[in-house]
């Protein structure tokens, strides 16, 4: 009996006990599974993969190019300055002559990079553009070239690619587009009669005769083309006889040197350098690392709204090619404050600024040329304006067919019996009147604009020229040592 009601009492201990347990575990349970189930439920459109793992190959181009355009200088870029504008001096001054200096218009790159083949370098030719066209295949099939003097067997018409270092059809219409907006502008300059009154001169590169006569056509009228007189310069730098100098490349390598300098200091950009010279070029190894270089190179991509290339799946993207700008833009404002920089210009352009002095003083004593056209390169306009004191960031890497322009003007209003004093220039680069820069003027203003007297110029030359050296010509700035 005893043991009946013992197990029994065991029963409905173990029975209560059960109870329990179904009852926690009915309440608990689905606490527990709303607890471990407490992050959203991850759906297939909720995913959230990283950029790295998504992205697809876009037209970068699409995107931030319109920081970068500037310095690509489009024809729509080209318009009229402080060109011809001396406001109410018209009255009393008479413009006499202009020298013009140009950097050649847009080329393809230097050397090979990659996917060149799909930047498209052509153009669709506005009307003037394509006139133009017809005038050079007429020229061509009437074998009417010999006005072209030693550029008489050079093609004429561009190639409608991106060749290497040949100029473009973007380049052509710069220059048509150039001559077109200061045609009016100097017209009063153009009605020549004889060969003498216009001079073109050109270095012996494709894309500065191209250059060249793209301009001429469009700033004069067609049938006085052939008058014209062409001319070649042996040297970027139009040196003419005065070229040799050792000290010339003394500086030259100093400032490389300093440029390697500044490059090693700062890691981060070397290492992007690098990274972007293996991607931008088909043979990197065969291509010296530079940031100069290559800029030149990817401003292929920019100026013709191209995609930027891509090697291995690695990109080249806006954001490196703006860092590596930014770190030129830096450098430069260190280059142009080295103590090699100024002589090295000097250098460099002595030839090129007699020819000047000569010119201008042939407008003064003999009414003519009336025009001069030098077709150059980048480094041609940078020793130039260098020498006369003028050191921003376009004068330092002058953009395509950017333009140098010296006026001469004389003063009606002066009765002087020695020569040359009512004579005046004015120096114009890309619109912008900035003859209160340069160094050696006694600047003399007229009714707020800043005029230079040829006298200035001329003392310039034949007297305080190597004055930073302590020489007194050419060949003994060239051979001194210089510390």
């Amino acid at each position: 009996m005893a043991y009946i009601q013992v197990a029994t009492v065991r029963n409905m201990t173990r029975r209560r006990y059960l109870l329990y347990l179904i009852i926690w575990l009915c309440v608990c349970f689905p606490v527990l599974y709303l607890k471990l189930s407490d992050n959203p439920t991850i759906e297939k459109n909720n995913v959230h993969v990283t950029e790295k793992h998504t992205r697809k190959p876009i037209n970068l181009s699409k995107l931030n190019y319109k920081k970068l355009n500037k310095f690509c200088n489009a024809p729509n870029m080209i318009a009229i300055g402080d060109e011809g504008n001396i406001g109410i001096l018209k009255n009393s001054f008479t413009i006499q002559g202009v020298l013009i200096l140009i950097r050649h218009g847009d080329r393809g790159p230097l050397t090979h990079v990659r996917s060149i083949a799909s930047v498209n370098c052509g153009i669709i030719p506005e009307s003037y553009h394509q006139e133009y066209l017809k005038f050079l295949e007429n020229l061509y099939f009437n074998g009417s070239l010999q006005f072209l003097g030693p550029f008489h067997s050079y093609p004429i018409i561009t190639q409608n690619n991106c060749s290497i270092s040949q100029l473009t059809p973007v380049g052509v219409a710069q220059m048509l587009k150039l001559g077109k907006i200061l045609r009016t502008t100097y017209s009063s300059l153009l009605n020549i009669t004889t060969s003498e009154e216009i001079i073109v001169y050109s270095t012996k590169y494709r894309r500065t005769f191209q250059s060249a006569l793209a301009f001429m056509y469009s700033i004069l009228p067609t049938d006085l083309l052939s008058k014209i007189i062409f001319k070649e310069s042996d040297s970027y730098s139009y040196c003419f006889d005065h070229c040799a100098c050792q000290n010339a490349q003394l500086l030259s390598k100093k400032l490389g040197q300093s440029s390697s300098k500044r490059l090693r200091s700062h890691r981060i950009v070397e290492k992007l350098l690098k990274r972007v010279h293996n991607i931008v070029y088909s043979l990197p190894k065969s291509v010296h690392v530079d940031p100069y270089v290559l800029k030149d190179s990817i401003l292929t991509y920019i100026c013709h709204d191209a995609p930027l290339p891509c090697h291995h799946h690695n990109c080249l993207k806006v954001g490196d090619v703006e860092d590596l700008f930014g770190f030129i833009d830096w450098d430069l404002k260190q280059h142009s404050k080295h103590n090699a920089f100024h002589k090295l210009g000097l250098l460099k352009s002595y030839g090129f600024a007699l020819n000047l002095a000569l010119n201008l003083l042939k407008m003064v004593s003999e009414n003519k040329p009336n025009l001069v056209l030098y077709a150059g390169h980048d480094l041609t306009l940078q020793y130039l304006l260098t020498t006369f004191g003028i050191s921003n960031h376009e004068a330092i890497l002058p953009n395509y067919a950017s333009r140098l322009i010296f006026e001469v003007y004389r003063n009606n209003s002066i009765d002087s019996s020695y020569p040359g004093k009512d004579f005046f220039f004015r120096v114009i680069f890309n619109g912008k009147d900035v003859t209160h820069s340069v160094s050696f003027c006694n600047h003399v203003i007229f009714k707020g604009i800043y005029l230079c007297p040829i006298e200035s110029a001329v003392r310039f030359i034949h007297d305080d020229y190597f004055s930073v050296f302590n020489a007194s010509n050419f060949k003994e700035a060239c051979n001194m040592h210089i510390p």
